[in-house]
């Protein structure tokens, strides 16, 4: 429920907005007051923060887990940790969207190529990938379209539908 002095505040604003301001500015303690919240507003922070032992590690196909750092239904993007252990394949898979992938530790290979700690792989809409190995193992950071549940992955690749 509002209060008679956040209803004053928001037509003070309003007004100020509307050039329309008193003649008298607001006394010294409503002036302080009204600067003590702005400056607490913006000095709350907005930054989403996971740390390092939070969320979960959720099994995506055979040897490899996915950590959410950021999903956005609205977007329909996500932002995950990819943890894949030494050997581990990642499957042939199209991009409807745009996808960055970071590779912070281990490695991968792809069409014949290594990529190692530090590279950096940006797909296009549009783009089909082949099979990702990972035969040291990795870390990867991808920012991308929403995956799929994971358990209707492991479903579907278990029991493939008949083609």
């Amino acid at each position: 429920m509002s209060s008679g002095k956040d209803n004053d505040d928001k037509a003070l604003l309003a007004a100020a907005l509307a050039g329309l301001l008193p003649d008298d500015p607001p006394g010294a303690a409503r002036a302080a007051a009204l600067r003590a919240r702005i400056l607490d507003t913006a000095r709350r922070s907005r930054t989403q923060v996971v740390r390092a032992g939070e969320g979960d590690w959720i099994p995506f196909v055979p040897g490899i887990h996915i950590k959410s750092l950021r999903r956005d239904p609205h977007s329909r993007t996500q932002t995950s940790l990819w943890r894949i252990e030494a050997g581990a394949v990642i499957p042939p898979h199209p991009h409807a969207s745009e996808e960055e992938c970071l590779v912070l530790s281990g490695s991968v290979v792809h069409d014949g190529v290594e990529y190692r700690s530090g590279d950096y792989l940006l797909a296009a809409p549009g783009e089909r990938h082949q099979a990702f190995t990972s035969p040291e193992g990795a870390l990867l950071l991808i920012r991308g379209e929403l995956l799929p549940d994971p358990a209707r992955v492991r479903a579907l690749l278990e029991n493939p539908p008949d083609a």
